[in-house]
């Protein structure tokens, strides 16, 4: 029998394994699903192995991997959300000490310009013109002396203030000296004002002789103010008016 050596290759190479058709049938499972493994009767596509882990490490692995570009996002978005309260709030309480801080400064200026304005009146302005001459006198019963004094003085500056007036009386050849210190508060700018209080008692022998002799006394009179601002003496402000005298006639009018 002549054998036909073609037909036999012919068979052979149909039995042989077609690395390309497996490649092919391999990565058509894979993307169905994929069931099972490798045929080990038809060989194994090595390029499609590594095609697969490939797929697979790419794929489902990554999938379980964590995104920290993605995490940095997100918590620098929740720290941007959350710190808006906070935020609005700094940018109030600066407002609030910027006006805090406005107010303050202008307060110092206003009360700055008020005290040099105060300072120059207080030079300019002649506090005996506005200083009326006292009066005294004695009481019935020729025990005790009194009398009064009036004032109106100007304002000075732009904001009200007061003085503190302060008179000390004195009995001229007095012996032992009789006299005594009065103080009243007055309102700069208020108007004209009398002080009544005046009141000297316990005259001394020699005035009482005087005054029994139907001759007339000497009262001696010294007038001090000084300015009160916002509640303050003022030193540099505390002048003397002067001294003056005024009499009294003691005889009985006939």
């Amino acid at each position: 029998m002549v054998k036909t050596y073609n037909t036999s290759k012919s068979n052979t190479k149909s039995g042989a394994v077609d690395h390309n058709t497996t490649r092919s049938n391999r990565a058509t499972s894979v993307g169905d699903g994929g069931g099972g493994g490798p045929d080990e009767a038809q060989g194994t596509d090595y390029n499609t192995t590594r095609s697969n882990t490939k797929a697979d490490a790419g794929g489902s692995e990554k999938s379980g991997a964590v995104d920290h570009n993605t995490t940095r996002s997100n918590r620098a978005t929740s720290i941007g959300s959350g710190g808006g309260g906070t935020t609005g709030m700094k940018s109030t309480l600066g407002l609030i000490k910027s006006g805090v801080n406005l107010a303050l400064i202008i307060l110092v200026v206003a009360a700055g310009a008020d005290v040099y304005k105060m300072y120059d009146d207080h030079v300019n302005i002649n506090l005996e013109d506005h200083v009326t001459d006292a009066n005294f006198w004695l009481t019935p019963d020729k025990n005790s002396i009194v009398g009064d004094i009036g004032f109106d003085i100007p304002k000075m500056g732009y904001f009200e203030k007061s003085i503190d007036t302060q008179i000390h009386l004195k009995i001229q050849e007095s012996d032992p000296t009789t006299e005594d210190d009065f103080t009243f508060e007055y309102t700069l700018g208020s108007g004209e004002m009398t002080y009544d209080k005046f009141e000297l008692n316990n005259l001394d022998p020699v005035t009482k002789d005087k005054i029994d002799k139907g001759e007339p006394l000497h009262i001696e009179y010294t007038v001090t103010i000084t300015i009160i601002y916002l509640g303050v003496e003022l030193g540099p402000t505390t002048s003397e008016i002067g001294t003056k005298v005024t009499t009294i006639q003691t005889a009985s009018e006939s």
